[in-house]
């Protein structure tokens, strides 16, 4: 139905709705309120990510209604926001895997930034750092689509990557994904050539 009934049913809707619902919250004061409009964003990530899941279209057509810059823009909103932080990323991470053109559009809304800023501002969610990881080690690792990579990794540098990616590896450290993907994410932004005697050593 959002694919063939779009008059009714289009993605276009809920991506709406998630802007229009943002825009609102910005004049919030109540705490009731916030904590409303933060749950909606939370549901809309999720909502977003599980349709995508699996499906290259309707992936696509999210990202053409305007999806990953809704998702992002709550990202920014609820910074601090354990759960709409967790959740956004997933979103991301599903919206992206194996989508070069939607990788591409992400990178251009300045993704790469938004994740390495939420991953800081949420440093102790396990599920904000492991998704916080995947969307890096998916968006920076050596490929043959569109994407510049090394120009986003020097962007991702100057971000402050190799200190938010070693805390995330550091406390934990008894998950092999974010140990595993952030160790290559090091390596392959040289880390190991430009780290100070302050930071542990990092092999692969």
């Amino acid at each position: 139905r959002h694919m063939h009934q779009a008059d009714d049913y289009g993605l276009d809707v809920l991506v709406g709705c998630m802007k229009s619902a943002l825009e609102r919250a910005k004049e919030y004061e109540h705490q009731d309120s916030e904590q409303h409009a933060a749950e909606l964003q939370r549901k809309a990530c999720l909502m977003l990510g599980a349709l995508s899941d699996g499906h290259a279209d309707i992936a696509a057509q999210i990202v053409r209604e305007g999806g990953i810059h809704a998702i992002l823009e709550a990202a920014s909103w609820y910074r601090f926001h354990e759960h709409v932080s967790n959740w956004a990323l997933w979103a991301i991470f599903i919206l992206c895997y194996e989508h070069p053109a939607n990788k591409s559009v992400a990178v251009e809304q300045n993704c790469v930034p938004i994740v390495l800023q939420t991953m800081k501002n949420c440093p102790e969610s396990l599920e904000v750092a492991r998704h916080g990881v995947a969307i890096l080690f998916d968006i920076l690792r050596e490929n043959e689509g569109p994407l510049e990579v090394w120009k986003i990794r020097n962007a991702a540098l100057s971000a402050g990557l190799h200190d938010i990616v070693l805390r995330a590896i550091t406390d934990f450290s008894s998950s092999s994904d974010i140990v595993m993907m952030g160790r290559e994410l090091l390596i392959g932004t040289d880390y190991r050539a430009e780290r100070s005697q302050s930071h542990p050593p990092v092999s692969a």
